[in-house]
């Protein structure tokens, strides 16, 4: 969880990362058990849990039953299209993973959010083609009073993270801009737990704005969260985008789960 050395380190940036190992061993994202591996997000039990999504509805990231090479839209996405035009999900939410984000969000454990990117920029090998192609990357945005009570937006700290681990492959996506500015929630709404379809869309009615359309005119935003339920956040994030010119909206994100 340290975050990995290439070939591009000096010697003296690999002696200082080793030390720090040896003084702050990496620990598991989910039992702060300490790694094996310090480039692992997982220890070995914890990793077990973990479903990776290898075939998936390209509109709104649902897993198929059969593994596909190429899927289409399931039906949902053809009888209701959501407002972004591509969705992808690293992992399954649950075992680990959910523990993961769970201490990353209301833990206030913002160090996990480095592992935590590196899987999910694993995860784009995984995604649709077309995620290669962005021009920004926009976190999920908190309201201003619940991100003066947590001190920092997950979502935020995970397209960071997701940015740098891009850096270190070499991965054109490590040269795209984050702007954590560039949507406002203007409403604090509720917490969508709990809710159906029907309630978390009407809960994410006109919650967010962008601040300067200047920002994300005619450009492809990629819209990155810790997890994805029935789309309803991701919907309203990308018809604000869309409202201000973006030219495409493709979403990305840690988890997903199932409404």
């Amino acid at each position: 969880m340290n975050g990995s050395s290439t070939p591009h380190d000096g010697f003296g940036a690999r002696m200082w990362r080793a030390a720090l190992e040896l003084i702050y061993p990496a620990r598991c994202a989910a039992c702060d058990v300490i790694l094996d591996e310090p480039d692992d997000a997982f220890c070995r039990g914890c990793a077990l849990t973990l479903a990776p999504i290898a075939s998936a509805c390209p509109r709104c990231a649902r897993p198929t039953a059969a593994r596909l090479a190429r899927p289409a839209p399931c039906i949902g996405c053809l009888e209701h299209p959501p407002r972004f035009s591509l969705a992808a999900s690293g992992y399954e939410f649950g075992g680990a993973l959910a523990e993961a984000i769970r201490r990353l969000k209301w833990h206030h454990m913002p160090e996990l959010a480095p592992a935590l990117g590196a899987l999910l920029y694993a995860a784009l090998a995984r995604a649709p083609a077309g995620f290669g192609d962005v021009d920004l990357i926009v976190p999920v945005p908190l309201h201003r009073k619940r991100l003066r009570a947590r001190e920092f937006n997950q979502a935020a700290e995970l397209a960071v993270a997701l940015r740098e681990a891009a850096r270190l492959h070499g991965a054109p996506l490590g040269r795209v801009a984050v702007d954590a500015r560039a949507l406002e929630r203007t409403r604090d709404t509720p917490p969508q737990t709990g809710l159906d379809a029907l309630q978390r869309r009407h809960n994410m009615l006109d919650a967010f704005r962008a601040r300067d359309p200047a920002r994300v005119r005619k450009k492809r935003v990629l819209v990155v969260d810790d997890v994805l339920t029935t789309g309803a956040t991701a919907d309203a994030c990308a018809a604000a985008l869309l409202h201000a010119g973006a030219a495409a909206v493709l979403v990305l994100t840690l988890g997903r789960a199932m409404p």
